[in-house]
C-alpha cells in the first residue's frame, strides 16, 4: 500500500487530538486554528480510508483503527523528534561536560532513554546523570553541583532558577482495583480505610497536604512513606488508599493490575515537572534537552497511561515551552 501524502503537521495534529481528546486543545498546543486541526485529521482519515476518531463522544475517543494508527504513528514521530533534538544537542555541546539530576519517577523509562540519546551524541563530553529529590534542586543548582535538574517545580522558585516546563502531572485518587468506595467518605474520614500519605519532608507530600488544607480536609496521620512503591503495595492489598500522580503510578507498574486510578473529587491540582537550570546556564543546551525529554515522556509515559485511563487525556500531558 503506498504511503499517504500527508504533511508531518497533519500527523502531529492527529497525535495531539488523540492524546488530548480535544481539537481545541490540540489547536492551542500547535498554535493553529481549530478548523486547521480538524482539516488535517479529516484529510488523514480520507487518505487512510477509515475513521480514526469517534466524534460523538466528549472528550473525543479513538476508534479501533485510530488506536492502531496512533501506536505506530507516535513511534515514528518520536524517532523524528529525538533525532532532531539529539542532533541539536550534539552540535551544541562540543567537548563540554554535562551534569544532570533527575527524579526517580523517571528511572524506569525516561532516564534510560535520555542517557542513551545523550551518550550517542556526546562522544567527547563528560556526562553524569544522578537521581535527586525535588526539594534538593535549588541547593544543588545554586551550589553548582548540577547543570540542569529534571524535577517537580517548587511552589515558589528562586529568581536565579529558570524552568523549561515538561509535564503536567495531576493528583488522583488510587484504590484497590474493583473495590467499592465512596470518595466523599474517604475524604471526610468517615470511611475506616486509612489514608496513606507521602512524608511531609518531600515536596510531593507538601503539595498534597497543602491542597487538603486548602479544601479544609484533615485526615488521620497514621501512615507516611517516602516511596510510591510502598504506598501502592499497601493499596494493592486493600489496606489503604492514597493520593498520587499518574507518573508515580507509571513508576510502580508491578502493582498496575491490582490498583486503579480515579478522579479526585476536589478542584483539580497538579504538579509541574520541569527542566530547571540557573539563570546563567547555557540556554540553547537546556532548551534542546527539554525538547528531547518532552518527546521521550510523551511516548513512554503519557501515551500508555492515557490508553489505560482515557479520562486523563488533556490533564496528564506534556507542556510546551510557553506553558
Amino acid at each position: 500500500m503506498p504511503l499517504p501524502r500527508t504533511p508531518l503537521q497533519a500527523l502531529e495534529a492527529f497525535e495531539k487530538v488523540a492524546l488530548s481528546g480535544s481539537m481545541r486543545q490540540a489547536a492551542l498546543e500547535m498554535k493553529l486554528s481549530i478548523s486547521s486541526v480538524s482539516h488535517h485529521v479529516a484529510r488523514l482519515e480520507e487518505q487512510l480510508g477509515t475513521a480514526l476518531l469517534d466524534r460523538s463522544s466528549r472528550p473525543l475517543v479513538l476508534t479501533r483503527e485510530g488506536r492502531e494508527v496512533l501506536h505506530h504513528l507516535s513511534q515514528g514521530l518520536d524517532h523524528l523528534r529525538r533525532a532532531t533534538s539529539a542532533t541539536a544537542i550534539g552540535g551544541l555541546l562540543g567537548a563540554r561536560a554535562l551534569r544532570i539530576g533527575i527524579i526517580e519517577d523517571f528511572e524506569a523509562r525516561v532516564t534510560p532513554g535520555l542517557a542513551t540519546a545523550l551518550a550517542g551524541q556526546m562522544p567527547n563530553a563528560k556526562l553524569s546523570i544522578r537521581s535527586i529529590l525535588s526539594h534538593e534542586v535549588p541547593g544543588l543548582l545554586n551550589q553548582d553541583e548540577l547543570d540542569v535538574a529534571i524535577a517537580s517545580e517548587p511552589e515558589s522558585r528562586a529568581e536565579s532558577l529558570i524552568c523549561d516546563p515538561l509535564l503536567r502531572d495531576p493528583f488522583v485518587l488510587v484504590m484497590q482495583k474493583n473495590a467499592g468506595f465512596d470518595p466523599v467518605a474517604l475524604l471526610d474520614g468517615s470511611d475506616a480505610l486509612p489514608f496513606l500519605r507521602f512524608n511531609r519532608e518531600h515536596l510531593i507530600g507538601m503539595q498534597v497536604e497543602a491542597h487538603l488544607a486548602r479544601n479544609r480536609i484533615t485526615l488521620p496521620d497514621r501512615y507516611a512513606f517516602d516511596s510510591v512503591q510502598s504506598i501502592l503495595a499497601i493499596v494493592a492489598d486493600g489496606n489503604g488508599w492514597s493520593i498520587i500522580t499518574p507518573l508515580g503510578f507509571a513508576r510502580a507498574q508491578r502493582f498496575a493490575e491490582r490498583v486503579a486510578l480515579h478522579p479526585l473529587p476536589l478542584p483539580v491540582f497538579a504538579r509541574r515537572i520541569s527542566l530547571m537550570s540557573r539563570s546563567d546556564s547555557d540556554r540553547p543546551v537546556a532548551h534542546a534537552i527539554a525538547a528531547l525529554l518532552r518527546s521521550i515522556v510523551a511516548q513512554s509515559e503519557v501515551g500508555p497511561i492515557i490508553a489505560a485511563y482515557p479520562w486523563l487525556a488533556g490533564v496528564f500531558a506534556t507542556l510546551d515551552p510557553s506553558d
